[in-house]
């Protein structure tokens, strides 16, 4: 009777179990195969390259607008033909020629010392060639001169630039809004099983692939001091705060923040950067994530195009277990990555990223537990009028340590490709095209740029329960301020 009863027992456990993992497929495939944390990092990067993307389509802009093609050879047929002059000066700086195009500025304003148009457009070039004091000296001996209020406006816009360039203490700040949609927003896994124990259960059809859409909020705010030495070492130190709120799949909605702080000591062979960092994330509304850690890195500019760079970055990470996925608590434990990379420009308008990163990840419970290898590219394009193309693909393999005995004998191993692209313009860009006028929109909103990024990723498993892909949209404008 005894061992009857035990039997019985055992087998309500096992059926109690094996409803358990019907019941919440999506949050363990989810939990385990593509934290939420992931995912926010990834989004924190591409931002960050949608800001730095826009700041020098912004440059860009006022640097190509209108130019053609003229060649050297044009210019010594009509030497003193200054349309022709000044184009060629345009051209160079197309060509990232900066010194070139300012040498030629220089004799045109030599004979022709009242052109507005010209003695800007030699300012712009002295500000990328960082040369702040001769740069704000021409702009203020422009702005003495008789000219439309947008070229009052923009002239004013790079005295304010070259004002906060010489500051010793920075501030910036910016804050995004939009909204998202997901095609499998649940993470379900896309053949509708999941193993339990190496035996295949169908995922019930309210736990199957759902989509949903979300509306995001994204904060930031930093704060940067030179220490005033020739080298320009700083101290720097900012939070940001990221958050998304789903329309149906409430159970999705987190809250990330994040605090950093740290300095960089410069020199000719290399920059050290030392960020300690501290971040929390609510899954749901309840805490879910707590991360402590920082990183290193050493990055040094090979020529005036080329850029390596190592890092390494080491977090503690402690989850905790909630209602959706009371296992996560299995997780905590330390991370490292080890990074490398080089930024190569291709050309004024074209860059690449090449980036390998080696993970480590250990966890409480060896299952979760897992080495990890990512090769990622990314691709920057200035398309002209401030408008900038973003793309990225990234490739990551991941092997796990040991196998869940809840789930399969069969140790994990994921494969997990993502591939985005992301087209940014401000909306002056938009509204000058309309209405077919420059200056339609006042600086103070003109300048707000737009962004809208499509996102594939297709997370290949050996087990089902981890096996599923999502197609992300996701709109955002963005306002940044620098004072």
């Amino acid at each position: 009777m005894a061992r009857r009863i035990a039997h019985v027992w055992t087998a309500a456990i096992c059926f109690a179990a094996g409803l358990g993992v019907v019941a919440a497929p999506s949050a363990r495939a989810q939990f385990t195969s593509q934290p939420q944390t992931q995912d926010i990092r990834e989004q924190a990067e591409q931002l960050q390259r949608a800001k730095d993307a826009a700041a020098a389509a912004a440059v860009q802009r006022r640097e190509q607008e209108g130019v053609r093609a003229v060649t050297f050879a044009d210019v010594l047929k009509d030497p003193d033909n200054v349309e022709l002059n000044f184009d060629y000066a345009r051209t160079l700086v197309a060509q990232g020629d900066l010194k070139g195009a300012s040498a030629t500025l220089e004799r045109m304003l030599l004979n022709n010392p009242d052109l507005a148009q010209v003695r800007l457009f030699y300012a712009i070039v002295l500000y990328r060639l960082d040369s702040l004091d001769e740069a704000e000296r021409e702009l203020n001996t422009i702005s003495k001169l008789p000219m439309p209020d947008s070229l009052r406006q923009e002239i004013q816009a790079y005295l304010d630039r070259i004002s906060y360039r010489k500051q010793l203490t920075r501030y910036s700040a910016s804050l995004s809004f939009g909204f998202a949609y997901d095609s499998n927003r649940n993470a379900a896994p896309r053949s509708g099983q999941v193993l339990f124990l190496d035996t295949p259960l169908d995922v019930p059809d309210n736990q199957r692939e759902h989509s949903d859409k979300s509306f995001l909020s994204i904060g930031s705010f930093r704060v940067r001091h030179d220490l005033g030495y020739q080298e320009k070492h700083e101290v720097f130190a900012g939070v940001s705060v990221f958050r998304q709120d789903d329309l149906h799949l409430n159970e999705q909605n987190l809250q990330f923040y994040s605090l950093d702080f740290g300095g960089t000591y410069k020199s000719d062979w290399v920059n050290v950067t030392l960020q300690p960092t501290h971040m929390r994330e609510r899954l749901a509304d309840h805490s879910y994530y707590e991360a402590t850690g920082g990183r290193l890195r050493l990055d040094k500019k090979v020529d005036q195009d080329i850029e390596v760079y190592a890092e390494y970055g080491g977090v503690y990470e402690h989850f905790r277990g909630i209602f959706t996925s009371p296992s996560s608590v299995d997780r905590t434990g330390s991370r490292q990555d080890v990074k490398f990379g080089v930024t190569a420009n291709i050309t004024p308008t074209l860059q690449l990223n090449f980036e390998y990163d080696q993970i480590r990840k250990n966890a409480r419970q060896s299952y979760v537990a897992y080495d990890g290898y990512v090769l990622q590219g990314n691709l920057t394009y200035l398309v002209g009028g401030g408008q900038f193309l973003l793309f990225s693909a990234s490739g990551e393999r991941d092997n796990y340590d040991d196998p869940d005995l809840f789930v399969s004998n069969s140790t994990r191993h994921d494969t997990i490709m993502r591939f985005r692209g992301t087209y940014g313009a401000p909306l002056g860009f938009f509204a000058d095209t309309i209405s077919g006028d420059k200056g339609t929109l006042p600086s103070y909103v003109a300048d707000i740029t737009f962004t809208g990024a499509l996102e594939w990723l297709d997370n290949l498993s050996n087990l089902p329960n981890y096996e599923y892909s999502n197609l992300k949209a996701q709109f955002l404008v963005t306002k940044r301020w620098e004072f």
